[in-house]
Formats: C-alpha cells, structure tokens, sequence
C-alpha cells in the first residue's frame, strides 16, 4: 500500500485519523492504476472497444456462460 511503513505514525493517530489516512492511501492506489492504466495505449484502445460492446447488447450475463459451460458446481 502507498504508505507502508508508517508503522510508528499509525500507532499515535486515533482510531478515526487511521480509518481516514487508510481511506486516502487506497485512493491513492486507485489513481496511481488510473494513471497506469491510461498509459497503456494499447489497453485503453482495448477497453474503450470493450465498452462499445457492451452498449451495442453484444455481452451476456456471466451466470448464462456459468450455466452453459456447466461450471455452477465450481464457481
């Protein structure tokens, strides 16, 4: 996580700075993949195609792909 080792800050703060200061680092994370992930031309060309798929009604429900390759036992 983006602030490991801060051990010794975490063990002064209240328990209501912690849940916060943790709320902010994984924000944190989730931006820096953002930032990752829009870096990756590639990717993104990748999902935007995968978006399009779905609005044009081209995706199923998981569960009916569950059903049909008969992995309910295993899922």
């Amino acid at each position: 996580m983006f602030w490991e080792g801060c051990e010794t800050i975490m063990t002064v703060l209240t328990a209501e700075e912690k849940e916060l200061l943790t709320r902010a680092a994984s924000l944190m994370d989730e931006l820096l993949e953002t930032l990752e992930v829009m870096q990756d031309n590639k990717l993104v060309r990748n999902l935007k195609a995968a978006l399009r798929e779905v609005e044009e009604g081209k995706t199923r429900p998981l569960e009916e792909l569950i059903r049909e390759l008969n992995l309910e036992s295993k899922v």
